[in-house]
């Protein structure tokens, strides 16, 4: 039998590097997405939703399908199971973002924020639903900071917002929103990242171009296309590329690693980002109030981390 080791002699556990990792694609990710929010409202002025979200998409499509060949060859992509990953794109990220983008369109600039808050809700209830997680009170500490920094990152009160048509429609993308991403990356672990966000991210233009047949044969004012400028299709290249392409890729990657609960919570951060983006290019405030909130956030994603959560 071998002497006993002793104690000084078992080296200090490793940093989790991978969880660290992973955060950071979800840090970009959503910083990225969050770029998208000005540039929707700029958009939103002379475009259709739906035109808007078609554009969009289709960039998008483009953009992640020659990333997709280059990283991995058109054998991969023709070889690649499709029919699954087009459905969970179609519903969750083509309905998905036509009742977030027209919530937007119906409401202000307060109710998309307030909703995208909710997100660690629904994807700390789909975990426990699907993956018998339990609410450890860590957990629980660690999402309660989160939807408290991200309701003060918003700088708004609740009775700011119109609660109408336009908030019941944010409020439904929001769980469609996490149940494709939870079911794109616990359902088809044998796709790769970018083969996951391209296949979904197709199925979601497909669905899109259907609706936006349908709605210009009945002359449907959301499938108005809006001024071209210099100026616009910067615009459109930033809510198609940066805030939809990359930030989706990123955010696939993320959600793999961490899963959807714990990716979920940085989005309560978007305010923060969306605050950084105006006061950088559009010479807007800086609020003291919502970098606070934005750093309860942090706090609540590093603490709910800090330990394994048991299932």
């Amino acid at each position: 039998m071998s002497a006993p080791v002793s104690t000084t002699q078992i080296p200090k556990a490793s940093p989790p590097t991978g969880a660290i990792k992973a955060n950071l694609l979800c840090f970009s990710s959503i910083f990225l997405w969050a770029l998208g929010f000005p540039a929707a409202e700029v958009l939103l002025e002379t475009w259709g939703a739906l035109a808007l979200v078609l554009v969009r998409l289709t960039l998008s499509a483009f953009v992640l399908l020659t990333i997709w060949i280059y990283l991995e060859s058109w054998t991969s992509v023709k070889n690649c199971e499709w029919r699954s990953p087009l459905r969970v794109g179609a519903i969750g990220f083509g309905i998905g973002t036509i009742f977030f983008l027209f919530g937007q369109r119906y409401s202000d600039a307060v109710i998309p924020a307030i909703m995208a808050a909710m997100m660690p809700i629904f994807g700390g209830l789909l975990e426990v639903i699907f993956e018998r997680r339990r609410l450890r009170p860590r957990l629980v500490i660690g999402i309660l900071l989160a939807l408290i920094g991200g309701y003060i990152a918003t700088g708004v009160k609740l009775s700011e917002g119109t609660f109408g048509f336009g908030a019941l429609l944010c409020l439904i993308a929001i769980p469609l929103y996490a149940w494709a991403t939870r079911t794109i990356t616990r359902e088809f672990p044998k796709l790769t990242p970018i083969a996951q966000t391209t296949t979904t991210i197709i199925g979601a233009w497909i669905l899109v171009l259907c609706f936006f047949i349908l709605s210009k044969l009945v002359g449907f004012d959301g499938a108005k296309f809006g001024l071209i400028s210099t100026y616009n299709i910067m615009m459109l290249l930033i809510f198609s590329i940066a805030a939809m392409a990359i930030s989706q890729l990123l955010w696939i990657k993320a959600a793999g690693s961490l899963g959807i609960l714990f990716a979920s919570l940085h989005m309560n951060a978007i305010p923060f980002y969306v605050m950084i983006v105006m006061v950088i290019f559009f010479d807007s405030t800086w609020s003291w109030m919502q970098a606070l909130g934005a750093l309860i956030v942090g706090i609540g994603v590093i603490y709910s981390q800090m330990q394994q959560v048991e299932k």
